[in-house]
């Protein structure tokens, strides 16, 4: 007897809720015509009402299951230039290093980066578009390798202004020593350079990092 009511009350409330579903999952679809304009509902502008050739179904509901979540990456502007730091095809001719470069925003020179946590809560700073690491070096160059990090030159500190990322000084773990915008006769450089004098360098030294899509 038992049962029989489990059965009974089982029935009950598949049958309804089965029959929601359904209903749901058709008033997602709707039939339509192919046109040249692509699917295109019947009885719509594109006067499809008489004559529909090849008929199309329109999902008009977003699964979320099917959405592909956005890659995220950061983009590093300099507060002084408004440039952006980049990896551009520029070299070390002595030992065949690409520069880290500073270009300006929307030129294309793969301006994209993460910047992953590593030891010490400090960070790798890695380009999205060719997958080498930014290394500081003992020249004040900062120079992109392609090899896994082995050590703290891979590393940086940022240092948040007043607690905002839209200002923040990125230091050396290893060399204690800030990335800045270069100077060169009174203009600015295409390269991102060292700097331990902050005094006269900090306004250079300042970056802004922001979240945009990869």
């Amino acid at each position: 007897m038992f049962a029989a009511v489990l059965a009974v009350c089982a029935l009950t409330f598949s049958g309804p809720a089965n029959a929601m579903y359904a209903k749901d999952q058709r008033s997602c679809r709707t039939d339509g015509c192919v046109t040249q304009y692509g699917c295109v509902p019947r009885y719509s502008q594109y006067s499809t009402a008489l004559y529909c050739a090849q008929r199309c179904v329109i999902e008009r509901c977003r699964s979320i299951e099917n959405e592909q979540p956005r890659r995220v990456c950061q983009q590093i502007t300099s507060v002084a230039t408004g440039q952006v730091l980049a990896a551009v095809d520029s070299y070390d001719r002595r030992g065949n290093q690409r520069y880290a470069s500073l270009v300006n925003p929307g030129s294309g020179g793969r301006d994209r980066w993460n910047m992953i946590v590593g030891p010490g809560n400090y960070y790798y700073i890695q380009n999205s578009d060719t997958r080498e690491y930014l290394r500081a070096s003992d020249d004040n160059y900062l120079y992109l390798v392609s090899e896994r990090p082995t050590d703290e030159s891979f590393l940086f500190k940022p240092d948040l202004v007043q607690g905002r990322w839209s200002c923040v000084l990125l230091q050396s773990v290893c060399y204690r020593s800030y990335i800045f915008a270069e100077q060169q006769n009174g203009g600015y450089g295409n390269f991102a350079q060292m700097t331990r004098d902050l005094q006269q360098c900090y306004r250079d030294s300042l970056w802004s990092i922001s979240t945009v899509n990869c």
